[in-house]
């Protein structure tokens, strides 16, 4: 008796550690999901500490919020609002010659839930392509004490994705700046010029572009400027059948050192 109370004493705190997880779903077996909770310590103002967690088969990816040339990106929402997903930078993918942005083999996508004390329904809608691509989508039903656990063991993995995240706030951790961006050339083959600086080498240096859902950026061309820790993208817009001017909009810049800092900044394109 006294080595079968041992044994639960053990088990009982693993078994409530797991309690913050959903069943995982399995889809066509290309990619399975499910969400998982974090304790109380991951909260913040905008709620608790939320992820939906994918693992694909070999050769499947899944999207980032701006997919590239083709896919379309995860998105989640709760009672049929959207929900606001930190997204990990992604990898860059080629599926059928055209240029997308992803992930594969693993993903969590953190976001931040409202916790009003009662059960909350999340779906998510999301792609995966290979030699095809599949759109699917998945319901999951947190219940009220998942979202509030003293401790779980996911706060460390969730922890981790969330750190992959592009910083906000200009700031990476490498002393990331993106300084200037400005549009070149006529429209219909425009190109924008981002220059950029670091604290440390930018050899191995990228950077995504967004604008409106509109356009797209392929691969950019990188020159390093001075001892290294600066830079200048050069980024070609592409647009559909109709020519769109990039002058006066918006672009988000996704700019990453290439060593595991990144930053995501939107700056107004000069008219």
């Amino acid at each position: 008796m006294r080595l079968l109370a041992g044994v639960l004493s053990v088990m009982l705190p693993i078994s409530a550690a797991f309690a913050g997880e959903t069943s995982w779903q399995n889809h066509q077996d290309m990619i399975k999901t499910r969400l998982v909770t974090t304790s109380s310590d991951m909260a913040a103002d905008a709620g608790a500490l939320v992820a939906w967690e994918a693992e694909l088969e070999p050769g499947w990816k899944t999207y980032w919020r701006s997919p590239g040339e083709a896919g379309l990106p995860v998105r989640i929402y709760t009672d049929g609002e959207p929900i606001e997903v930190m997204y990990p930078l992604p990898h860059r993918f080629e599926l059928f010659g055209l240029e997308t942005y992803g992930y594969d083999n693993k993903v969590m996508l953190p976001f931040y839930l409202k916790n009003d004390g009662s059960a909350a329904e999340i779906t998510a809608d999301f792609m995966v392509c290979k030699d095809i691509c599949v759109p699917f989508q998945a319901t999951y039903q947190l219940d009220a004490g998942m979202l509030e656990e003293d401790s779980s063991l996911q706060d460390i993995r969730v922890g981790a994705w969330l750190a992959k995240v592009p910083d906000r706030q200009g700031d990476g951790g490498a002393g990331l700046e993106v300084e200037s961006a400005k549009v070149m050339g006529p429209v219909g083959s425009q190109r924008v010029i981002v220059d950029v600086s670091a604290s440390s080498d930018l050899s191995s240096a990228d950077m995504l572009a967004e604008v409106d859902g509109m356009f797209h950026f392929g691969a950019p061309e990188m020159r390093l400027l001075g001892d290294g820790t600066k830079a200048r993208f050069v980024l070609k817009g592409i647009t559909g059948k109709k020519p769109e001017d990039l002058r006066g909009r918006t672009i988000r810049l996704t700019f990453t050192d290439g060593h595991g800092h990144s930053v995501d900044k939107n700056m107004a394109l000069p008219e």
